[in-house]
């Protein structure tokens, strides 16, 4: 039994060892493509495959349930440089461009996405949390310096303390989409004698299966939040 448990927290290891040697930098960032395909209006899914009836974009099979956000919307595919140069940072220690990312989010807030964010949004920035011990390895939580980048450029609030990760099991990394849900399943909360901001921007650095958006839209919604929209840096194509 203990080396079951043992070799699967190794499950999926090839995802924590970034094997390319690609730059990160802020040129890198300014330079990686953003998706120009189709997406779901609702949780802002990319898709190559599928057409619109009649050209009209609807919500994806994922979305018919309503998620506690609305809407979420990413940047970049996590595959290649994106993917290698993200992966660097987190599991490399190498440099976080956090500037050059808020600067690319920020253009598509006020551009491609301004129906989204219109004048009157002015959200709390919240990034997603990571465990204690990832921060302690790290030293940083790339969605809290891309978000205190972000909250700079754009004026909104930054808020990196109204989330707290408290109970998740295993890392993300490697699980099955299938486990991912149950994983993060009360994986977050507001502190206590914290209200979570009415309006918030939950941000995180990639959108794979969407459990752990979820999960931590729901903490903020039972502390009091009444808009969520999700923000990721980059997402997953299945």
């Amino acid at each position: 039994m203990a080396l079951r448990k043992l070799l699967a927290g190794f499950r999926g290891i090839e995802a924590f060892l970034p094997l390319s040697q690609d730059g990160f930098s802020a040129s890198d960032v300014r330079n990686w493509p953003a998706w120009a395909g189709q997406e779901c209006p609702s949780c802002g899914g990319f898709t190559r495959h599928a057409s619109w009836p009649g050209g009209v974009p609807v919500p994806c099979a994922a979305c018919m349930a309503t998620p506690p956000w609305f809407p979420a919307r990413s940047l970049f595919v996590y595959e290649g440089h994106v993917r290698d140069g993200i992966r660097a940072a987190k599991y490399a220690g190498r440099a976080v461009p956090a500037e050059a990312l808020a600067e690319r989010l920020l253009e598509a807030i006020r551009g491609k996405w301004s129906d989204r964010f219109p004048d009157g949004f002015r959200p709390s920035i919240v990034p997603i949390p990571i465990r204690p011990l990832k921060y302690f390895r790290r030293g940083f939580n790339l969605p809290a310096l891309v978000g205190a980048a972000l909250s700079r450029l754009s004026g909104w609030p930054f808020a990196p303390r109204v989330l707290e990760r408290y109970g998740e099991i295993r890392p993300q990394a490697g699980l099955r989409l299938t486990a991912r849900e149950e994983n993060v399943r009360g994986a977050f909360r507001v502190p206590a004698g914290l209200a979570a901001p009415p309006e918030a921007l939950l941000l995180d650095d990639v959108y794979t299966s969407g459990a752990t958006a979820n999960a931590g839209a729901r903490a903020l919604k039972t502390a009091g939040a009444r808009h969520i929209v999700v923000l990721t840096v980059a997402r997953a194509v299945f």
